[in-house]
């Protein structure tokens, strides 16, 4: 079986839905949410307010690198979801699907930050064992925003912490089904065999 690579965190911030919706939708205040520590500015296309549909760039350092995205909005549910898909300049929101959900609970807010990539794997071993490395990778980027929100609406550190290593199924659903990139896959592992399978031939002809 495959399925997308993605993964999923939440946290309880003792502070109101509305409170926090203030900062995860001011893009241009994601360098000092964003726990990855990889975004460091962030500008809207046009300058105009966010909507499903609208473009933001995003100046990224990761490993040495700089480089630019251009994302686009294809969630926006104020003051409850917001979510945008990673491009590039040339081609917006062709990428990875990031989000964010907030829901009151318990005096506070649920928020949860999850991640969807546009890559699968099969769900059984080994692969499972990669699946599982990448999704811990971007879950622990990720569990510093939640302390970075708490501390910016002067909250305490987050409570009831939980992280999935799967994506959020609200983001999978926006990608192509997977008998797409599964028939990709299975194509290159064919043509990979085709290829191993002619060499050995020659080898035995020579």
């Amino acid at each position: 079986m495959l399925a997308y690579i993605g993964a999923t965190v939440s946290g309880r911030i003792n502070a109101s839905p509305e409170a926090l919706w203030e900062l995860v939708s001011d893009v241009e205040r994601h360098p000092q949410i964003a726990g990855s520590g990889e975004v460091q500015a962030v500008t809207i296309r046009d300058g105009r307010p966010l909507r499903v549909g609208a473009v933001f760039e995003s100046q990224q350092f990761m490993r040495g690198i700089h480089y630019v995205t251009a994302n686009r909005v294809v969630i926006w549910e104020p003051p409850y979801r917001f979510a945008w898909r990673v491009g590039l300049p040339s081609a917006p929101g062709i990428a990875q699907i990031w989000s964010f959900t907030l829901r009151p609970e318990a005096n506070g807010t649920r928020v949860t930050n999850g991640v969807a990539l546009i890559y699968v794997l099969p769900t059984f071993f080994p692969f499972s064992l990669i699946r599982k490395k990448l999704a811990q990778g971007y879950a622990n980027s990720m569990l510093p925003t939640l302390d970075n929100l708490a501390r910016m609406v002067n909250a305490p550190p987050p409570t009831d912490i939980q992280v999935i290593n799967e994506p959020p199924a609200d983001l999978t659903a926006m990608l192509p089904p997977l008998i797409v990139p599964g028939a990709t896959i299975v194509a290159a592992l064919l043509a990979a065999a085709a290829g191993g399978m002619a060499m050995w031939r020659r080898w035995r002809r020579s």
